[in-house]
């Protein structure tokens, strides 16, 4: 793990902001969820010294986090939601700034800022002025500030706002390489569940300051051994299928009519190869049957009671 943090607390006044939070993050892309105000600007701060905890200890590579030591923030790559930008600035300049202020000589840093705006596919407006920009650019432009001083520790805060489709593809594509290719640690806090189980590997999901689930998206996914997706050959019916399992008490999901698949949960005494059999007596032939996964969206569910604007959001 690059960061772990044992029963960290933050109060402010009677509110408790973070409550006993213990957390290990280690070196891939990492989501974190949570509702608006379930702490994760607060642990962000916590995380980068800029708030102490009341209690609590933690560790960032050989860095005590609660000693001050504003050095560990070398290490740090942070991309605001909000602008950032400098008005009259071109994005070499904008960029080669932010480096200089990480503590990189001037030379180094125009170096640098030409390799990260090349990374992040600006290399051809990099003399424009910043205000001429789209919101798409100006999103990758706060991306490469957040690496030109080559960090081992990224966080992003909804990077892919107001991006169009092809554009939030390519953020997400740049996200995985960071993380894959380069061995970062990228914290990417979105509302946009897709978003996370498209580019994410370990999940952290945050509600009322308490850490509710973390772990590998992998792992916390995985199909049960009970519930499984069925597709059945087109021609011989999927209506028929349906009907078949029902009457022999065989609890059928069939949320998506004209799908060409469905679900299956399965009692303790029945095994997949049951229904292989029962369909089969009905000439009817099964073309897959694979466990059923659960969503990013429906670990967030399990955990998370969501308000019917962030059951929107999450579905975009």
């Amino acid at each position: 793990m690059i960061l772990e943090i044992e029963h960290y607390t933050v109060r402010f006044g009677s509110f408790t902001a973070l409550n006993d939070v213990s957390l290990g993050l280690p070196r891939q892309a990492i989501g974190l969820l949570g509702p608006n105000g379930a702490g994760k600007s607060t642990l962000i701060k916590a995380i980068l010294g800029l708030i102490k905890p009341d209690q609590g200890r933690g560790r960032f590579m050989d860095y005590d986090l609660c000693q001050p030591n504003k050095t560990l923030r070398k290490f740090v790559g942070y991309m605001p939601e909000s602008e950032c930008l400098i008005p009259g600035f071109n994005a070499v300049q904008y960029v080669s700034y932010c480096a200089q202020l990480n503590g990189m000589a001037p030379r180094d840093a125009f170096k640098r800022a030409h390799r990260v705006l090349y990374l992040v596919g600006l290399e051809e407006a990099r003399y424009r002025a910043l205000d001429t920009y789209s919101t798409g650019m100006k999103q990758r432009l706060k991306l490469a500030q957040a690496l030109v001083h080559d960090p081992h520790l990224i966080f992003l805060d909804e990077p892919t706002n107001g991006l169009d489709p092809d554009g939030r593809e390519e953020m997400l594509e740049l996200i995985r390489d960071l993380a894959h290719r380069e061995n970062r640690c990228v914290v990417l806090s979105s509302h946009l569940m897709r978003d996370v189980e498209r580019c994410s590997e370990y999940l952290v999901i945050l509600d009322k300051g308490q850490v509710k689930v973390q772990g590998s998206i992998r792992e916390l996914c995985a199909g049960e051994a009970y519930r499984y997706r069925l597709r059945v050959h087109p021609e011989q019916g999927k209506e028929k299928a349906v009907a078949i399992l029902k009457e022999k008490n065989i609890h059928v999901d069939n949320e998506h009519p004209r799908e060409p698949q469905f679900e299956v949960r399965l009692s303790a005494d029945l095994k997949p190869a049951n229904l292989f059999e029962i369909l089969s007596a009905h000439s009817i032939q099964i073309r897959q049957l694979i466990p059923r996964n659960y969503t990013v969206e429906e670990i967030y569910r399990q955990n998370v009671e969501l308000t019917g604007e962030q059951v929107y959001a999450a579905k975009k």
